[in-house]
Order: C-alpha cells, then sequence, then structure tokens
C-alpha cells in the first residue's frame, strides 16, 4: 500500500512538474535580452535605442506573445539591430535597484509602478539616454504593430513627430490589439 501512495505521488509531482514547465514564459528564442540596468548602460555607449519586454517566468500572455509574435525571424533580426534588447522580469526580486533614465534608483517594486511595466507583456521604446518614446503591451499584438513601432523609433521619426502624426503622414492605422 505505501508503494502504490509513493508512487502516486510521484506521478503527481511529475505531472505538477510537466505542467509548470508548459506554463512558464521563457524569453523569446534568440532574443538577446540584457537585464534592464545593463541594456541602459550599452545603449548610451552604443547610441541605439532600447526595446525593453516587460514579463515574468509563468506568464501565459508572454508565452502567447513568444510564440506567435516574437518568434518571427524577420523581426528578430530587425530589433536585434535596431535596438539594445532589454527585459525587466517585474517578478524579480522587489528590492533590486533599478536605475532610472535621469540617473536615480528606486526599488524594482517601485519602478514597475513608475515605468507602467504592468500588467504583462508590455513592452516600451526608450531613447539612448533611457527616455520613454512608446510604451504599448498586449498579448496578441501584431508583428506587423511591432513593424509600425520600429519604423517610428528606428527610422528616428519620434525625434519629429508623436506615434499618431507619424502613422498619418504615412497614411497607417495602428494595428490594435484583438
Amino acid at each position: 500500500m505505501r508503494n502504490v501512495a509513493a508512487r502516486a505521488g510521484q506521478w503527481l509531482a511529475a505531472l505538477w512538474l510537466l505542467a509548470a514547465g508548459i506554463a512558464c514564459a521563457e524569453l523569446p528564442e534568440g532574443w538577446a535580452f540584457q537585464e534592464y540596468n545593463q541594456a541602459l548602460k550599452a545603449a548610451r555607449q552604443q547610441g541605439k535605442p532600447v526595446f525593453v519586454y516587460y514579463g515574468f517566468n509563468k506568464c501565459p500572455y508572454c508565452v502567447y506573445a513568444n510564440k506567435h509574435t516574437f518568434s518571427s525571424e524577420e523581426l528578430r533580426k530587425t530589433y536585434s539591430s535596431h535596438y539594445v534588447l532589454a527585459y525587466f522580469d517585474i517578478r524579480g526580486n522587489p528590492d533590486d535597484l533599478i536605475t532610472l533614465a535621469d540617473g536615480s534608483q528606486m526599488r524594482r517594486a517601485d519602478a514597475i509602478k513608475h515605468l507602467k511595466a504592468s500588467p504583462v507583456p508590455a513592452w516600451a521604446f526608450l531613447d539612448p539616454q533611457g527616455r520613454e518614446v512608446l510604451a504599448r503591451r498586449g498579448s496578441r499584438t501584431k508583428i506587423e504593430a511591432f513593424k509600425q513601432f520600429d519604423a517610428y523609433v528606428g527610422g528616428g521619426q519620434y525625434k519629429k513627430l508623436s506615434f499618431e502624426a507619424f502613422l498619418a503622414s504615412r497614411g497607417w492605422v495602428e494595428e490594435k490589439v484583438e
């Protein structure tokens, strides 16, 4: 009887681990994300804008975005070329210090609120000095929307126009999340 109970417990543990693994949102494959603070330093040194992906390890919506959007090889190559890639784990140690664009520091828990990083997935585009240029969120954001974001930020249009004015100048409409 003990063996049956032990085996049942082992099976339940194995099933739980399998389910946890399936629900676990890893970073998108092939994307060279850096930790947020490191990415801001790299952006200043390289003079490149930053693409920040806000998420957390077991986020089912992040899993969806990774599978349906960030799996695009074209998008990965474009973003890897045009941006310093940053990942901000909103479930990381709440007491970790995050350095903001002005050089001030705050606890991760406070930075999440300050940066409007939740709910996830969310993303922000920062200029090379770390100032926010554009922010959006949504697990069902399409690849076309990310191409629009890149044309605006990566193309430097944010220096001249609002995102809405940029889209209008091209006769585009913002790709909305379903």
